[in-house]
């Protein structure tokens, strides 16, 4: 059974004023954090340890991300500037205006490739990591743009607005997918699941619904008391967290969203991120801590990781003897966890642990497999 709890790991001091955005390193072992004070701040993960600080602007921040290969920060800020910062030297990258209004989510694609911005001048802007000069704006909500995720394979983007929608995006083409409706009121937080299966969102008024992306259709609703701050697929994907503004918490099956177990803190969360390892949660608070929150029993539960087909030249004496060259297949991973890139030749039939970090993987691939007859 799934069990919760506060690991005496709450940050001591803090931001000056409210924590509008926190973020997981892509190994996990560090949180960056983003404020009213204008500070960004580093943490280290396994004991809530202050590591840096640096006072990014005079005005709030209200977004923040580590760049995908954790050499510089980036933040967001109230009047809808992007900055990036040298994460050893905290010198200032570059600048520019992003957003007309506040930014509310920094996002990189999981591939390193692409980042996402989300504002509440209603618009998203698609960036090419190194060409941030250039932007596609995607455009559609009717309201403020509460926030963004990727999919796994970084091909499709989540968004979610206070218009009370969902949109689904191809981010290749930058054009809409569908449009998901049935909140009575703001969408505040949501998700996607590894397989691009299921969308999961939480509203103002507490409503958690789960979203069939096969069908484009919403698959289950159910209503809780507070406003839902945060909300992540856990594990395989087989259940959901969801984390309320009172400081409830909970963890839902998938798909029926039974109720499986819940707790209450004195936390008032604001903001908050889940840890790649999918073991962890860091909340984000309106008195400017940081709390983690582990969830116990999932480091035994395998994650799933997409596999992608390579194809290579072999060589060989007979190969260039015969002037022929045979193609070997392999398949290349990134473990979710602690992102360790592997190759293996075959698919596996059953979990495998990873080499790196030893966490649990199931190995899938989203291509076409051939089956006997």
């Amino acid at each position: 059974m799934q069990t919760l709890h506060e690991c005496d790991r709450r940050t001591e001091g803090g931001h000056g004023g409210e924590v509008f955005s926190c973020a997981y390193s892509n190994d996990g072992a560090f949180v960056l954090s983003a404020g009213w004070d204008g500070c960004l701040r580093l943490w280290l993960a396994a004991d809530a340890q202050p590591a840096a600080s640096l006072q990014a602007a005079l005005k709030p921040l209200s977004a923040c991300a580590f760049a995908p290969d954790g050499t510089a920060w980036v933040s967001g800020s109230m009047d809808g500037a992007l900055s990036w910062w040298d994460a050893v030297s905290h010198q200032r990258i570059r600048t520019f205006v992003a957003h007309i209004r506040p930014i509310s989510s920094i996002q990189f694609a999981p591939d390193g490739r692409s980042l996402a911005t989300a504002s509440w001048d209603r618009k998203l802007q698609l960036y090419r990591v190194g060409k941030e000069h250039e932007s596609r704006a995607l455009a559609g909500h009717r309201d403020i743009v509460a926030g963004c995720c990727w999919s796994a394979d970084s091909k499709q983007l989540l968004s979610w607005s206070h218009d009370g929608t969902l949109r689904l995006w191809d981010a290749d083409c930058a054009q809409p997918l569908a449009l998901l409706e049935g909140h009575a009121d703001r969408v505040t937080a949501a998700c996607l699941s590894r397989d691009r299966q299921w969308a999961v969102s939480g509203s103002r008024d507490g409503t958690v619904k789960l979203w069939d992306l096969r069908r484009y259709a919403e698959a289950r609703s159910v209503q809780a008391k507070e406003e839902v701050r945060g909300c992540w697929f856990l594990g395989n994907g087989a259940s959901v967290l969801t984390v309320h503004a009172d400081g409830w918490m909970a963890v839902w099956s998938t798909p029926d969203l039974e109720m499986q177990r819940e707790w209450a803190y004195s936390i008032r969360p604001l903001c908050g991120d889940l840890a790649p390892s999918g073991s962890e949660v860091v909340l984000g608070s309106e008195t400017g801590q940081l709390y983690f929150i582990v969830l116990d029993g999932l480091k035994e539960v395998p994650l799933v990781a997409t596999a992608t087909p390579s194809f290579q030249p072999k060589s060989g004496v007979i190969t260039r003897f015969l002037g022929k060259r045979k193609i070997e297949r392999a398949y290349r991973f990134s473990c979710p966890a602690c992102g360790y890139v592997g190759e293996i030749a075959r698919l596996p039939h059953e979990v495998i642990p990873c080499t790196c970090c030893n966490r649990l993987l199931y190995i899938r691939t989203e291509e076409p497999q051939l089956q006997p007859l």
